[in-house]
């Protein structure tokens, strides 16, 4: 007789207590089977499973030979029948008695009952499959089973590790509202999401927290079924033809009898029988054959179904819950889905968003797996670089959390150190070649740099005295051959112009004019509103001022009269000065400056923008440090800086965001024009004159202009001779342009001159270096000389063996023309093609650039 003591030594029933174990008694019946007896064969239903009470038993098989050979043995306190009884297959092996045994045998509808009674139940039986599963000895009873991954829906009934979708976000908040609430329900769902979003996660939460939740789960992917037999072999994984794959679905869902065909070597049950009173998954619903499909509606309808090749109808009611990767419109429109079964599956629908799209979720799943793996692999990682971190909520995450994981997993596996750095993030982030970009703040001793507090701050305690010895000596020194002056055009400009191009705006950070002002501000409190005029009209009062200054430096001979530069720059310091104490700090940076004009214009076509990773700014930040306190002088949020013209790199932000988000990218010199949206006239108008201001100084100059136009052989040294040669030279090239844009017939003319004039700023950067390149490499040779004789108060002259002859590099002015006039007629093509410019457009520009070309590879 069977009693509490003898269930108790059955292994899967050690937790229960003793009434739990009084209450299952009823449930069993008891057997004794003499030895030699065989108790179960191979290939029979698996109807019932059997507990050993007393005994011992030999689980066989027998080979291709006829000769029966012994898997294992079992005895008091073992079970066997029960993968059978779970899973619905045939018995996968014959078990015989080796002695008299005692045996307890429960039914398939006891069991059910058991476990919806004591769910601790089927978790020891789980416990139990997967214990059996890993021992070689019996791993031939898996394999023998029609699909080895059935085992897989046993475990699917064991709850989660999770028991809610994890993150902060008010949509995660809302869904697993919606789980429980479609948990309390009856009713079919149909789950919708792309791959990775936690369809599956959704469906068991819906299933393990509802009424049901002791019931049977069995899950299916209907894209990849558990494969059939045919002719007596294991079916290929590889086979997925329709009619296959509609063979495997049917035999998945609805069972087949024995012989219903070649791939049916015995009885199966379905998951729908075996569900029975239970739920159903069904994982990517839309690769649902359209037969098995109205065969799902007809079993919804009709509460029965009969297995093919079967003899009876099989009745049985389960929830279904279907998951999909498709919107639902493409379910319905595309004919994916029965609209029966559709409307049988989407009576409840939960949508779930894609990663992208709940950014601030990330940090908080990512500390959920980090904990998960730091057990996995028995490591103490604690968290993430912030670098790593910015990483993670940056990227696009095209497979959702299942690459999120398997992203963290493969980083706490390498990880060395108790944080994970973005050496440990390996993901598919787009290259240079197909951005553009990269962030050099990637670069650790770069980031080192350029978050020292005084850099770059600290060159104003360079540039600052340079420029009050500079303006001192070229007011009191000679007036010609003067060392200072020689610096500030053959030194000073070049080299600004230089780091224009690789380096943007950077050079206001660190200029000394506003500086100085902004030294006395610092006395003033309160300053005054800057003025409406200045605020609408400041680009142009930049362009006017740029132009006169350019042409002046000409007109009045600054390169070799000292006393012509002092004065300029004195007069530019003055104007820095007096509207800083006025205005503010930066008001002249950001309204006024004519130099800052030019600067901001020619850093679009630059190597380097600095913003902002988006994402992480939206989804983390909360102080907004960058931009309180007047921490930009420029007033900008680093998201909006990537206008290159904008940004002065004073790195302020670099080293206020906590975040780590601000990004310095290296890039494609074309890239902003590229990505352009706005054009504005005043900038296509700015680079159109400076290209023209390099011709009206520089053409006037060269010898057949003069005897052919001009008709004076020598150049006149005369003020107003020179503002008579230059301004028909700089007008009529201004003019050029806009008459091909059309101008003034044309409607359209001045959204063709603002697409069209942007390109122009490739060869009047060019044309700008070279001017003043060409100082250098003409008079560079007096530097050291010059210098000498100055801090030797004369006494000394560097002899000509030791001067350096520059000589060499005129070689430079053909390759920088080229190097500015290629990408411009390259942009217009870029230009032409993106905004679908009318053919006397594009050629009227293409002409006007090569002649340029040409005019700046024979004069300068």
């Amino acid at each position: 007789m069977i009693d509490v003591n003898s269930l108790r030594s059955i292994g899967i029933f050690k937790e229960f207590s003793q009434e739990a174990l009084a209450g299952i008694i009823p449930c069993l019946t008891e057997k004794t089977v003499p030895a030699d007896t065989t108790i179960i064969y191979r290939g029979d239903p698996g109807s019932s499973m059997f507990l050993i009470l007393n005994g011992t038993v030999a689980v066989t098989l027998i080979n291709d030979e006829g000769i029966e050979y012994t898997l294992t043995t079992q005895g008091k306190g073992d079970v066997f029948g029960e993968m059978a009884l779970m899973t619905g297959e045939p018995r996968s092996a014959n078990v015989k008695a080796v002695t008299d045994v005692h045996l307890a045998e429960l039914s398939q509808e006891a069991f059910l009952d058991l476990v919806s009674a004591f769910p601790v139940l089927n978790e020891s039986l789980l416990r139990l499959v997967a214990q059996r599963r890993a021992r070689s000895t019996v791993r031939q009873q898996f394999a023998r089973l029609e699909r080895e991954e059935v085992i897989a829906n046993l475990f699917a009934q064991q709850a989660p590790e999770i028991d809610h979708f994890i993150g902060t976000t008010r949509w995660t908040a809302e869904t697993n509202a919606a789980i429980t609430r479609l948990a309390g329900a009856d009713g079919n769902v149909l789950i919708l999401g792309e791959r990775g979003t936690g369809k599956d996660l959704a469906a068991r939460l819906i299933h393990m927290h509802g009424k049901a939740e002791n019931r049977p789960l069995y899950h299916l992917d209907c894209a990849n079924p558990p494969p059939i037999q045919r002719d007596g072999e294991r079916g290929k994984e590889g086979e997925k033809d329709a009619l296959h794959l509609e063979i495997a679905q049917e035999s998945a869902l609805f069972g087949h009898g024995a012989g219903a065909g070649t791939y049916a070597m015995g009885i199966r049950r379905g998951y729908l029988e075996l569900a029975d009173r239970g739920c159903v998954i069904l994982e990517n619903i839309e690769a649902l054959s359209p037969r098995v499909q109205r065969l799902l509606v007809q079993y919804h309808r009709e509460g029965s179904f009969l297995p093919k090749g079967g003899r009876q109808q099989v009745s049985s009611r389960c929830r279904l819950i279907a998951t999909a990767s498709r919107p639902l419109v493409e379910l319905t429109e595309g004919g994916r889905l029965d609209p029966e079964l559709l409307e049988v599956i989407s009576a409840q629908t939960l949508h779930l968003k894609p990663l992208r799209e709940r950014k601030k979720d990330i940090p908080v799943i990512a500390e959920h797996f980090l904990d998960q793996y730091n057990r996995k692999f028995g490591k103490g990682v604690s968290g993430f670089s912030k670098e790593a971190s910015n990483l993670l909520i940056d990227h696009g995450w095209p497979l959702n959390v299942d690459e999120l994981r398997q992203v963290l997993e493969r980083a706490v596996a390498i990880a060395e150190e108790s944080t994970i750095t973005e050496r440990e993030i390996f993901l598919n982030l787009p290259s240079f070649s197909a951005t553009g970009k990269f962030n050099l703040l990637r670069i650790p001793s770069v980031r080192d740099l350029l978050g020292h507090p005084m850099f770059p701050a600290g060159l104003q305690y360079v540039t600052i005295p340079v420029i009050v010895i500079l303006i001192a000596y070229t007011l009191a020194g000679p007036r010609d051959n003067n060392l200072a002056n020689l610096v500030v055009w053959a030194v000073w400009w070049p080299i600004l112009i230089v780091s224009i191009f690789f380096t943007g705006r950077s050079w206001c950070a660190y200029c000394p004019m506003p500086s100085l002002g902004g030294y006395l501000s610092r006395f003033r409190k309160k300053f005054l509103p800057v003025p409406g005029v200045v605020l609408k009209y400041g680009i142009w009062l930049g362009i006017v001022g740029f132009v006169i200054i350019y042409q002046a430096e000409h007109l009045f001979r600054m390169f070799e009269d000292a006393r012509a530069t002092g004065f300029l720059l004195l007069t530019i310091l003055s104007g820095a000065t007096v509207t800083t104490l006025l205005f503010g700090r930066r008001s002249w940076c950001k309204h006024v400056c004519p130099l800052g004009r030019m600067v901001a214009q020619f850093a679009t076509i630059s190597l380097l923008e600095l913003g902002s990773n988006s994402n992480v700014c939206s989804s983390q930040c909360r102080t907004h440090d960058c931009v309180k306190a007047g921490n930009c002088p420029m007033g900008l949020h680093p998201s909006a800086a990537s206008v290159s013209k904008d940004c002065i790199f004073c790195l302020s932000c670099v080293k206020s965001c906590e975040h780590r988000s601000v990004r310095i990218d290296a890039r494609f010199p074309w890239l902003e024009l590229l990505r352009k949206e706005k054009w504005e006239f005043s900038g296509a108008l700015f680079a159109v004159f400076l290209t023209a201001c390099v011709l009206a100084i520089k053409l006037p100059e060269w010898g057949p202009f003069r005897r052919f136009i001009l008709h004076e052989p020598e150049p006149t040294r005369s003020l107003l001779a020179g503002f008579r040669e230059g301004l028909p030279v700089l007008s009529g090239f201004v003019a050029l342009p806009l008459l091909v844009s059309g101008f003034p017939a044309r409607k359209d003319w001045s959204r063709h001159f603002s697409l069209s004039g942007y390109v122009y700023l490739f060869v009047a950067f060019s044309g700008c270096f070279d001017i003043y390149l060409h100082e250098f490499v003409y008079k560079g040779h007096n530097l050291l000389p010059w210098a000498v004789h100055l801090f030797s108060f004369g006494s000394l002259e560097l002899p000509d063996s030791l001067t350096p002859n520059l000589g060499t590099m005129k070689a430079l002015f053909p390759i920088i023309t080229l190097a500015g006039g290629i990408p411009s007629l390259l942009m217009l093509r870029t230009l032409a093609d993106k905004y679908a410019f009318p053919p006397y457009l594009y050629r009227g520009h293409q002409v006007i650039l090569f002649v340029c070309m040409l005019l700046f590879l024979l004069i300068l």
